[in-house]
């Protein structure tokens, strides 16, 4: 594979899965052998036979102009948020000859509804922007805490704000706004951030003791793996679908929850027994940075396709 064409929309975000995705072939060398991104729709001066294959990146948003690429060369998209937006995504995944999605219960519904090449692709961190703990213990003596990192913040979460997600006209989902207000309240040194990403959202995770984690939708999504990789204990929901396939193990990586007064009893525990919450932090953060990043991630798709 010498010339993937990436295309995706960035005319209102470019901080998410596609840009990800895009600087991951760039770190695993591809920018020196034509990779080329395509940000807005297809115009007329494109070389269609100039690429080897093409991965159309969904961004989350239902309304992106999506247009499949013309030649030969094999059609390839990335599903991220099937699990909000089946139906859109389904339309888009019968344009491709192959389809990766994020969400693990969607491969047997898209084979269901037809898309018989579709394979799972979870999400994943990014370590050349992540800040680990070990970077931090090179800050300056006087900003170190107990534990060689400077821990501000018992419980830190960056993330959007929601009451959960409207499905035929009924809210569904995890209500975000009501577990951070409860876990907020239960302590009170913590810290919420929002529209932050890349390495000013690293520092945060890598400044707390806790990593709070809550899906929308049962979903196991990119915190999940961005907490663990930035070095901090991450505590999260575990009524999602994945976490065992990829070898993450409950109180060995993480702290798991179904209740948020288990996250509560949880948190607590993390935060009174440092050593065996750092030697948790630390067992996640190998784990998701040997298997877990984006560059692991485009790894599969072209071992796939060739």
């Amino acid at each position: 594979m010498k010339s993937p064409g990436l295309f995706y929309n960035a005319d209102i975000r470019n901080n998410g899965t596609a840009r990800r995705v895009s600087e991951a072939f760039f770190r695993l060398g591809f920018k020196e052998t034509g990779l080329d991104r395509y940000t807005r729709p297809f115009h007329a001066k494109v070389d269609y036979d100039k690429h080897d294959f093409w991965l159309f990146i969904d961004d989350g948003r239902d309304d992106i102009p999506m247009e499949v690429p013309k030649g030969d060369a094999p059609k390839c998209c990335y599903l991220i948020d099937t699990h909000l937006g089946y139906e859109q995504r389904l339309e888009w995944a019968k344009h491709f000859d192959h389809v990766f999605v994020a969400q693990l219960p969607a491969v047997d519904k898209f084979k269901q509804d037809g898309i018989e090449n579709v394979h799972w692709l979870p999400l994943a961190c990014t370590p050349s922007t992540d800040l680990t703990a070990g970077e931090l213990l090179r800050a300056p003596e006087e900003t170190k805490g107990e534990w060689g990192v400077n821990k501000r913040h018992d419980v830190v979460f960056v993330g959007y704000l929601n009451s959960g997600y409207v499905v035929g006209g009924e809210q569904q989902g995890n209500d975000r706004i009501a577990a951070l207000d409860y876990i907020f309240k239960c302590f009170k040194n913590s810290w919420f951030s929002r529209n932050t990403f890349f390495t000013d959202a690293a520092v945060r995770y890598a400044r707390g003791r806790v990593g709070f984690n809550i899906s929308i939708r049962d979903d196991l999504n990119m915190r999940f793996f961005e907490i663990m990789s930035c070095g901090t204990c991450l505590v999260t929901n575990t009524n999602v679908f994945g976490i065992e396939e990829l070898g993450f193990e409950d109180g060995v990586h993480f702290l798991g929850y179904k209740t948020l007064e288990e996250a509560r009893d949880k948190i607590q525990f993390a935060l009174e027994n440092p050593m065996e919450r750092e030697n948790i932090a630390k067992a996640g953060h190998d784990l998701v940075r040997s298997a877990h990043t984006y560059e692991h991630r485009v790894q599969q798709i072209i071992d796939t396709i060739s």
